[in-house]
């Protein structure tokens, strides 16, 4: 990588595409397998999403969730839906001024990398199907059968993805040359980190925290 190569990290979930992925994802397998998970596997969910909302760990209701609609299911099955959910994103859910700003630093030259805390089973596709090269996102564990069982490490947000982050090679460890997009407050460690941190249409936890952070703003 040339020194003068700017570093680009975008966020994908309401930064890239109009709304979070994760859910449109593990429900719509549902539909995609034209039939219902069994009652017991999915009962949980309310109890789990209040215990979410009351204790606010989002990796154990994410992994719940996981488990819950796509558990046990085999890996060929899952990959087949991911390929159709990434088709589906590109339709009709990414922001076009977001797709725009992406091209616009690829063509450029840039070193672009897409950092989700969604999972890595349709992340990294729809990131081949956008050009990037390189890729942080949630991982999907599998067993000895190929068959979904949950989340493979930490949810990568937060601190954990700006740790993955600058784990890379050639990421300077200061930010600088670094542009970041992310429309999420928990992304505030990267978007401080990053020379150039930029909310994307941000949440209102975000925006309050825009002018002390001296982070530009993004309406896509």
């Amino acid at each position: 990588m040339s020194e003068s190569q700017r570093i680009v990290v975008f966020d994908l979930d309401v930064t890239l595409t109009r709304y979070d992925t994760f859910l449109p994802f593990v429900i719509g397998y549902l539909r995609y397998q034209r039939k219902r998970r069994s009652v017991g596997a999915s009962w949980r969910l309310p109890w789990n999403l209040l215990r979410f909302w009351r204790w606010g760990d989002r990796t154990w209701v994410k992994t719940q969730v996981l488990r819950s609609f796509v558990g046990g299911q085999p890996r060929e099955r899952v990959e087949a839906w991911a390929d159709r959910f990434v088709d589906e994103l590109l339709e009709d859910a990414m922001r076009e001024q977001g797709v725009a700003q992406l091209r616009q630093h690829q063509d450029e030259g840039a070193r672009v990398i897409l950092a989700s805390a969604s999972f890595d089973i349709y992340v990294a596709r729809l990131a081949e199907k956008l050009h990037i090269n390189e890729v942080l996102a949630t991982r999907v564990a599998w067993n000895a059968r190929d068959r979904l069982v949950g989340m493979d490490g930490e949810n990568c947000r937060d601190d954990e993805k700006l740790r993955r982050l600058k784990a890379l090679d050639g990421i300077p460890a200061d930010g600088h040359g670094v542009t970041a997009y992310s429309d999420s407050h928990a992304d505030l460690p990267l978007l401080s980190w990053a020379e150039n941190g930029v909310a994307v249409c941000p949440s209102k936890r975000l925006f309050h925290q825009v002018g002390g952070l001296g982070l530009e703003v993004a309406r896509w």
